[in-house]
């Protein structure tokens, strides 16, 4: 039987203890695969997501630019040190699940890496797609995350060929605030995975 890995590459403040992860492992364990979490530490969430102009800033803001690349780079940094000891060509099948500045995380590793990876992104950030690969990924977000423009995270997902996913009302934890409306939208969001997983690997 081949052997299978998962790396969740969380968000900052969402620790895979939050749903879309902390059910997201499940199913991967669930599926026989080993599992791998990055830690960031070094990153602020204060000084990250606590303001919209960081992450959404206009590319002649020099200074957000700049924090925004050394955020990524540090974010990088911890991962790659993390997974310094896994042999990835001992896996059949990897997979990485990410969540908002993860999903950047993991495309990156993966380009500069050379890990064949399939990838599900929660709520990823625009800089994630320009190391994605065409045809390889499942894309979640929603239309009320203040962290990104809608219309462009699904132009890109069109442009790359990826399977995406757009909740309605949702902000960048895919909640609309309505435990109902959320706890329907996590099921389907589940449901889109576990059938992701049984698909054929990279």
């Amino acid at each position: 039987m081949e052997k299978k890995l998962a790396v969740i590459f969380p968000g900052i403040g969402y620790h895979s203890d939050k749903p879309l992860l902390y059910y997201s492992k499940k199913i991967v364990r669930q599926h026989g695969y080993d599992i791998s979490e990055v830690v960031f530490k070094g990153l602020d969430k204060s000084v990250l997501l606590g303001s919209d102009k960081l992450l959404t800033s206009s590319r002649d803001d020099a200074e957000a630019e700049k924090k925004k690349l050394e955020a990524f780079e540090t974010a990088f940094g911890e991962a790659k040190e993390q997974l310094a000891g896994i042999d990835f060509s001992m896996y059949g099948d990897v997979i990485f699940v990410s969540k908002s500045i993860g999903t950047v995380v993991a495309s990156v590793y993966a380009s500069r890496e050379n890990v064949p990876a399939r990838q599900v992104y929660f709520t990823p950030l625009e800089q994630t797609f320009s190391r994605v690969e065409e045809k390889n990924g499942l894309v979640f977000f929603g239309t009320k995350d203040p962290f990104i423009n809608t219309a462009r995270i699904e132009e890109l997902c069109i442009e790359k060929n990826l399977t995406y996913r757009i909740f309605e009302n949702c902000n960048h934890s895919l909640e609309t605030g309505e435990p109902q409306t959320d706890l329907k939208n996590l099921t389907e969001v589940i449901s889109e995975c576990e059938s992701y997983l049984a698909g054929s690997p990279v």
